[in-house]
């Protein structure tokens, strides 16, 4: 029919709780284009990128998993890359788009604020998003929205939340956060996790997509009315897990379900379980060996 446009077919990809390992993102990243024969139009993080300026700022529980895990500092080698690393991330850049990221709940709010929507690093290699933002990216409405809803610990931006349902139904294409909707999963303790308040909003605005963070396990997809709704796994699982040793991570590997990846001609959207994620591994990642 005249007046239609096909579905122009871009691949958006969606990287869960990363905690500093910027480089075994981008690695992965990397490897997903080179092993898929895919290009991404764009890169989204879904909060705890663990943007602190300096390991002082760091809250209690990342200053202890810093010291276990040394790549949860490679964050702070972005902000201030020596010339091997600016040299591997610019031609990174050449290859991927940037990552746009939400704040978590382990993020320095007052560095994120000061810095408002825009790069975080001096190479632009990563980009804050601020909360109740919809932005464009590969052809989509996303509407962001981070931090959790938790009593007595942390709650949503309440401006941005109300932003956001101020906003008509219907317009944003994907809804990005980091807390997941109420009822998305139980603790180890049996307590329903989740957020009422995001539920409202996923009823209120009704995006196709709803992709979120923080459980450090993949889940989905569940529906909300025409919303489909995924959470990612942790980008890097702790070298220990106390309470379920089979989640051990010795060699620090990138997980399945951490990645992510939308097809927004079809609508398709996978949880990316490659074998080859364990080739993105290790402690001192070296990303120029992943540019090859």
């Amino acid at each position: 029919m005249e007046g239609l446009r096909p579905a122009v077919l871009m691949l958006i990809a969606f990287v869960g709780d990363v905690h500093g390992r910027v480089l075994h993102a981008f690695a992965a990243l990397l490897t997903l284009q080179r092993r898929r024969g895919v290009a991404l139009d764009a890169v989204v993080q879904v909060g705890d990128l663990g943007a602190y300026p300096g390991p002082e700022r760091m809250d209690a529980p990342s200053r202890r998993f810093l010291a276990e895990h040394p790549a949860e500092g490679d964050f702070f080698r972005l902000l201030d890359p020596d010339p091997a690393l600016a040299a591997a991330v610019t031609e990174a850049l050449k290859h991927l788009p940037p990552m746009h990221f939400v704040s978590g709940n382990h993020e320095d709010f007052e560095f994120l604020a000061a810095i408002g929507g825009g790069p975080v690093d001096p190479l632009g290699a990563v980009r804050h998003v601020p909360d109740g933002t919809v932005a464009e990216l590969a052809g989509q409405r996303v509407a962001f929205l981070g931090r959790v809803e938790e009593p007595g610990y942390m709650d949503l931006d309440p401006d941005a939340l109300g932003t956001l349902l101020a906003a008509p139904p219907g317009s944003a294409d994907i809804l990005v956060t980091h807390d997941g909707p109420h009822g998305l999963c139980t603790d180890w303790q049996g307590t329903t996790r989740g957020s009422p308040k995001l539920a409202a909003l996923i009823d209120h605005l009704q995006p196709a997509l709803h992709v979120s963070g923080h459980y450090h396990h993949p889940n989905g997809p569940r529906h909300y009315g025409r919303t489909v709704s995924y959470a990612l796994s942790e980008l890097v699982y702790p070298r220990r897990n106390r309470r379920r040793p089979e989640h051990d991570n010795p060699r620090q590997q990138v997980m399945a379900g951490a990645i992510g990846l939308y097809d927004t001609g079809t609508g398709a959207f996978e949880l990316i379980d490659d074998d080859w994620l364990a080739d993105v591994h290790g402690d001192h990642l070296d990303l120029a060996t992943f540019l090859n």
